[in-house]
């Protein structure tokens, strides 16, 4: 092999390592975001129910985010919160509720939440957006998230993964972080394993917007 195409080759596993890192380090600080999210609004939902009367119970849900209708009926939920039209920035899933980062001006993104215990949405809540580039460049149509695929990916997600009694911490659908010309939303499915701490491992399995296995990391 000539020396040029020996540096070639170790720039390009450099890239792809270096990719692979950027990618896990964006999905950790998402996970910490989303946690520390969590916690806030137990902490919230504490102290209202102290100042407040007991709000009227809802029947609890018992159906499985990631293997029923919930999203689509959560995101219709949104839709009809938002009253307009608009494209998706990122939809994110979690067993307690849904999260639709949502523009309607091409400039700015809210955020809609749908918790499984309460019939409101949260919502709306400005979005800090960071990076360069124009927003519209990271904008979906709402069709392009099939979330009848939901169960699919979380399915094949968990077989993948391999990890043992895991289960599916979140499931997202968006642009990827770093992706190349013309690569087009994909799903990304973290499945966990293990207790925080102890013996707590994840992995994260990635499909196009199809369906179609991409990469599990």
């Amino acid at each position: 092999m000539s020396r040029s195409r020996k540096i070639i080759l170790v720039l390009f596993i450099a890239s792809s390592v270096f990719g692979m890192w950027a990618r896990h380090a964006y999905q950790q600080a998402e996970k910490r975001k989303r946690e520390e999210l969590f916690r806030r609004l137990s902490m919230h939902n504490t102290l209202r129910a102290e100042a407040t009367p007991t709000p009227e119970p809802i029947p609890a849900e018992t159906r499985d985010m990631f293997d029923s209708t919930l999203p689509q009926e959560s995101l219709e939920l949104v839709r009809q919160t938002v009253g307009q039209d608009f494209r998706l920035l990122e939809l994110w899933l979690h067993e307690k509720g849904v999260f639709a980062k949502v523009s309607t001006d091409g400039q700015s993104v809210k955020e809609y939440r749908r918790w499984t215990n309460r019939k409101e949405i949260d919502g709306p809540v400005d979005v800090v957006l960071s990076g360069d580039g124009k927003l519209e460049d990271h904008l979906l149509k709402t069709s392009d998230a099939d979330l009848s695929l939901v169960p699919k990916v979380a399915k094949e997600a968990k077989e993948r993964a391999a990890l043992p009694d895991s289960k599916i911490a979140s499931v997202s659908f968006k642009l990827p972080f770093l992706r190349y010309v013309g690569e087009g939303p994909e799903w990304s499915v973290m499945v966990e394993s293990g207790t925080p701490g102890v013996n707590w491992q994840n992995k994260h399995v990635t499909f196009d917007a199809k369906g179609k296995l991409k990469k599990v990391y």
